[in-house]
This record gives structure tokens, C-alpha cells and sequence, in this order.
């Protein structure tokens, strides 16, 4: 039986990308700028990203600002003025999947993909953002991908002085770090956890969503459909609202210290086969901190939830604990890496215990294309370092382009 990797085997293999980047960081290279803001302002990406596509803080005010330039709204060019708003995001690469006892285990050369993107100004005060990924049948070497409009929302700034209202399908202000915009290949599992046809907070969500910005503070509030077991004649019943505070200067993104608070109450009818059930209950409350420190970032997320019985066919309300710890370095926008630990703890009806380890980074290249190097350990059992009973180890070696 083959013994799971210790803690000291995945920090070897973080201190083995994190060299190789350290070797790559001193060759030459060119500032090319990428899809269709870049495009628009005739900046490198590394204006609105520490490291393509986590956004820096400049990068975080002006999606907040309705992807317009702060303090320069008035002179923004709309879609009709400018470049065609049109990018095209892939990556291509070596994967490696096992899990013992499965018989999918993975050795392969794999395209990941394609994201179709779009956003810009509409009129001073109304702009779009649209992500489409195009339907990709699976094949050797061709990761399956189903069509969906991803997201697809516009933005109404300034409805009311420091108002802004998002309408369409959209990321929502509750997830503290951006599901679609994270480092990592491998997921943020606290972000996935959901009953059968429940509505994961790691999913867009379609619905309208209120923001506004007070001095250090943010808030916002949200409308949307909630879990895909509700009906089409259900009204949709989900409600969320978060407030988060920046303490020194910056977003909290690359610089100043963030911390955030978000609660969700929504409503979802169970599975069944036999008839339509009643709706029930669910709710989360999350804490989360975003705290830097010269070029290293130390991301935190706790998330509690509470489900009724039901919705898990269980006699109790099911509860679950789970949370993240990432830590990142970036000392420019070419290089990152990360190491981040994430655990759930749920409720015996709502499956195993789960942790997993992730380590690896980035080296851009040149500013569309990026090396990315990953491993990811993970376990489901009893929460203990590499002591669960069912495992999984995946790494992988892809360039990530987008132009």
C-alpha cells in the first residue's frame, strides 16, 4: 500500500517550484499587454493584477467601480470607441490524478478548456462583464467542458450617490476571495460544500446584487434564485449581505489589512424522486481576513452552516464547519507562490471529514502566459494530517495564456 506524502514531502515540492521560479524570474522578457482592459488603457496586466488573474487593488476598485477608472469616469471610453472587448483564455499541460483503489488515475498531456470573456463601458454610468465557455466534448488529451454562460451581469453606478446596483449572473460580494480568480487549480473546498442540487457558494449566482462604499467600509446586500432544486414558479427566497473593513492604505488585495463578515439565509426544496417536497431551510455565516505584509499575503476564511434535515435526508439539522489558510508571496507581478490547508467538518450526514494541502506558484513568462506549477494533497476521514481514508494526490506543469 503506498504511504500518503508527509507534510515535509509537499513543503519540498513548494521549495522545488518556488526555486524554479527563482531561476526563471532572471531571464529577459517582454511587458505584453492582455485581453480587453489592457488592451483599452495600453497598460501591462500588472496594473489591475499581482499575479494574472488575482487582482491587486487597483485591479479591485475599479471591478468594484464598475470597470471604470477611479477618479477618471468621466473620460472613459465606452465598447464603441475603443479595441473590440473580446479575450480568449486556455491553459495547456501535464496532469497527474491518483487516488488509490479508482481506476480514472490520470498521466496525460491535457488542454484545459477555453473562457470566452467580455466587458466594458456601456454608457458613463452602465457597463457589462460576460464569461462564456463553449461546449468541448472530451477527448484524449481534451478536457470535457459543458456550454454555460458563466456570467453574464451589468453594472448601474452611481443610481444614488456611492450606489451601485449588479444585475445578470454574477460572482456575489459573500465570496471573500474570488472562486474565479484564485492562484490554484485545485478548488477552495469550503466554498463547494452544498446538499443535492444546493447552490454552492463556489457558484454564480443570477439575481441583483446592492454596494456601496463608506470611508475603510464596503457593503453589500443580495437578491438571488438560490439552489437549482427550486422550482421555476418558487420565488426566489435567498438573501445575503456582507460588510468588510480596510484598515491602512489599500484593498486589502496587496496592500492594508481586510476583514469581512457575510451571512446568507436561503431556502431549497430536497430530492426526491417520488414528489415535490416542501421547502426548507439553510443558512451560512462566514468571517474572513485578508492581511499583507510586503508582497505576502496571508488569506483566511471560516464559514459555518446550517442545514435542515432534509435537504441531507437526515431526522437533524445537519451543521458543518470548514475554513481556509493561504499564504502567498508575490515580490512582483511576474512570480507568486502559495501554500494553503483547507478543511471542512461536517456532520455525519453530509459525508467525511476533509483536508487538503496545496503548494506550487507562477512565473509569468511574458504578461499573457504563464507557468503554473501545482501539487495538491487531499484526504476524506478523520481530520487528521494525511490520517483520513480515502485520498488524492494531483500536481500538474501547464502554461496558462490569455490574449
Amino acid at each position: 500500500m503506498t504511504r500518503p506524502p508527509s507534510l515535509a514531502h509537499a513543503l519540498r515540492v513548494l521549495l522545488s517550484c518556488l526555486g524554479l521560479l527563482g531561476v526563471l524570474v532572471v531571464a529577459p522578457s517582454t511587458a505584453d499587454a492582455i485581453p480587453a482592459f489592457a488592451r483599452k488603457y495600453g497598460f501591462d496586466c500588472s496594473m489591475c493584477h499581482s499575479s494574472y488573474p488575482r487582482l491587486n487593488d487597483l485591479g479591485a476598485r475599479f471591478r468594484d467601480n464598475g470597470y471604470r477608472l477611479p477618479g477618471l469616469e468621466a473620460e472613459e471610453r465606452t465598447v464603441f470607441e475603443g479595441p473590440t472587448p473580446i479575450a480568449l483564455r486556455t491553459s495547456v499541460g501535464f496532469d497527474l490524478l491518483d487516488r488509490p483503489g479508482k481506476t480514472d488515475d490520470q498521466r496525460r498531456f491535457v488542454l484545459n478548456g477555453l473562457d470566452v470573456l467580455s466587458a466594458g463601458v456601456l454608457s458613463p454610468r452602465l457597463s457589462y462583464v460576460f464569461v462564456y465557455t463553449p461546449p468541448i466534448s472530451e477527448a484524449r488529451g481534451l478536457a470535457a467542458q459543458d456550454a454555460t454562460l458563466e456570467i453574464a451581469n451589468v453594472v448601474l453606478a452611481d443610481v444614488l450617490p456611492r450606489l451601485s446596483v449588479r444585475v445578470g449572473r454574477f460572482e456575489p460580494a459573500y465570496v471573500a476571495f474570488s472562486v474565479k480568480r484564485r492562484l490554484t487549480v485545485s478548488p477552495y473546498e469550503v466554498y463547494d460544500q452544498a446538499f443535492a442540487d444546493g447552490a454552492p457558494l463556489s457558484e454564480t449566482q443570477e439575481g441583483l446584487e446592492l454596494s456601496t462604499r463608506l470611508r475603510q467600509f464596503a457593503l453589500s446586500a443580495g437578491w438571488v434564485n438560490g439552489a437549482s432544486s427550486n422550482l421555476a414558479r418558487d420565488v426566489p427566497s435567498d438573501v445575503y449581505a456582507r460588510v468588510s473593513a480596510v484598515f491602512g492604505a489599500g484593498e486589502g488585495q496587496t496592500a492594508g489589512q481586510r476583514v469581512g463578515l457575510f451571512g446568507y439565509l436561503g431556502q431549497a426544496r430536497p430530492v426526491s424522486a417520488t414528489a415535490v417536497l416542501a421547502r426548507e431551510t439553510f443558512a451560512r455565516v462566514g468571517l474572513d481576513a485578508s492581511l499583507n505584509l510586503r508582497g505576502v499575503n496571508l488569506g483566511l476564511v471560516a464559514i459555518w452552516e446550517r442545514d435542515s434535515g432534509e435537504l441531507w435526508q437526515a431526522s437533524a439539522a445537519q451543521n458543518s464547519l470548514g475554513g481556509l489558510a493561504e499564504l502567498s508571496y508575490t515580490p512582483t507581478p511576474r512570480v507568486a507562490g502559495f501554500l494553503r490547508w483547507d478543511a471542512v467538518l461536517p456532520d455525519d450526514a453530509m459525508g467525511p471529514d476533509l483536508a487538503r494541502l496545496t503548494a506550487g506558484g507562477r512565473y509569468h513568462l511574458v504578461s499573457n502566459l504563464a507557468l503554473h506549477l501545482e501539487y495538491s494533497h487531499s484526504q476524506q476521514g478523520k481530520l487528521a494530517p494525511f490520517a483520513g481514508t480515502r485520498r488524492e494526490d494531483f500536481a500538474t506543469a501547464r502554461l496558462d495564456l490569455a490574449f
